[in-house]
Formats: C-alpha cells, sequence, structure tokens
C-alpha cells in the first residue's frame, strides 16, 4: 500500500500537538511567536500560519490578539470533553464530580502505598499554603486532588480525572474568593480528607468529599 503523505501544514500541525501532549506546551502556555515557528520549522509564514489555524479551529490553541497564541487544551479528547460540559447543568457537574471524587477516594485507599501518601502530604502543604493568586491557588487544589487520583495506579482513570479537572477548575477557582475563616475551614477539610485516607477510613474520607465538593 502506498504511504500516505501529508501537507506541510499538517506535519507541523501533527508535530506542535504532539509536543503538547508531552508536555513541552502545556495548557495556558504561550506558544513560540509565529518568526519562530518559521526558523524552528524551516517553513513559510503562510504555511505555519495555516497549521496553527487548524489547531486554533480544532480548540487545541487560542489566538488572543495582540498577545500571541495560547495553548487552552491538550489534545482533542479534551476539547471534545470540554465541548460535551458546557451543554450541561451545573447540577450535572456536581452529581458526576461526586461520583469521580468518592470513587476515586475509595480507590486510593485500597491501592496506595508509602509513596503515594507522601505526595498527597506534600500536595495537602502546598495546596494549605497556597499564594494570593487565584490561579496559583486553583491549581494548588487541582495537584491536591489529582495527586490522590495517582494512589489509585488506575493509568485510565488518572488521564479522565486529569482532563475533568480543567474544566472544574473555573468552579474552585470560584471557591478560593471568601474570607480567611471560610479559608481556615476548607483547609481544615482537605486536611481531614487525608488524615481519613492514611487511617483507610472510608466512612469518614467519602464524607469528607463529598462536602468539599459541595462548599
Amino acid at each position: 500500500m502506498k504511504a500516505i503523505k501529508y501537507s506541510i501544514p499538517k506535519q507541523i500541525a501533527d508535530d506542535i500537538e504532539r509536543q503538547i501532549k508531552n508536555n513541552v506546551f502545556t495548557v495556558g502556555q504561550k506558544l513560540p511567536t509565529e518568526p519562530e515557528l518559521v526558523k524552528q520549522y524551516g517553513a513559510s509564514r503562510n504555511t505555519v500560519r495555516e497549521a496553527v489555524q487548524s489547531l486554533i479551529h480544532a480548540g487545541i490553541l487560542e489566538s488572543k490578539q495582540g498577545n500571541g497564541t495560547y495553548v487552552i487544551a491538550k489534545d482533542r479528547l479534551q476539547v471534545d470533553l470540554f465541548s460535551l460540559m458546557t451543554e450541561v447543568t451545573q447540577e450535572n457537574i456536581v452529581e458526576v464530580r461526586t461520583l469521580l471524587e468518592v470513587y476515586i477516594v475509595e480507590s486510593a485507599i485500597l491501592h496506595m502505598n508509602e509513596d503515594d501518601i507522601k505526595k498527597i502530604e506534600q500536595c495537602l502543604l502546598l495546596r494549605n499554603n497556597m499564594s494570593t493568586e487565584i490561579k496559583e491557588n486553583t491549581q494548588a487544589d487541582i495537584n491536591f486532588h489529582i495527586s490522590i487520583a495517582c494512589a489509585t495506579h488506575n493509568l485510565l482513570l488518572i488521564k479522565m480525572y486529569q482532563y475533568v479537572t480543567q474544566f472544574f477548575s473555573e468552579f474552585i477557582a470560584s471557591k478560593t474568593i471568601c474570607h480567611i475563616d471560610e479559608h481556615l475551614y476548607i483547609d481544615e477539610l482537605h486536611s481531614n480528607l487525608v488524615s481519613a485516607i492514611k487511617n483507610k477510613d472510608l466512612a469518614s474520607a467519602k464524607n469528607t468529599i463529598k462536602k468539599i465538593i459541595n462548599l
């Protein structure tokens, strides 16, 4: 069978997409400028522009006029997931998140090891000593919950959760804007969750994660 030859713009787009998947460029990161991409790929401006535009059209990149082009999704699966989530209600999202978080906590308790616990504790410390920046606060909270998901050692579940948390981030961000007494209570809940997981107290862990979600 004769090999299919892809156009140069598609080859460049595929390479950029591959770099995003491999975390060379991460979600939220600015892509190199058009002249830099032209130099990197040895292609014309029009060719590079066509490649970038195809990824913008696919929902992986976003062009901000006067400010460059940014990565907004890790891959096309995440784009499809984001698109689906914009069509559902907040109640649907909370329901699905509750089911997912409760299952993750249960699976983490069953499969975690000492290294997992150390990682969770490290992420808790970072989460409970967050900066004043909402974006950093949100990411620290997401990293904490991802560390629990990683303790399940279920690669598919971890990947799915990483995709979903990017969408949940706007809900998490809205919760970071609160008074100091509320922050202390939220921090306490997260600390209680870690204690319950360490002690393999499933009932307490489930109850605590539900409180966190429904804050």
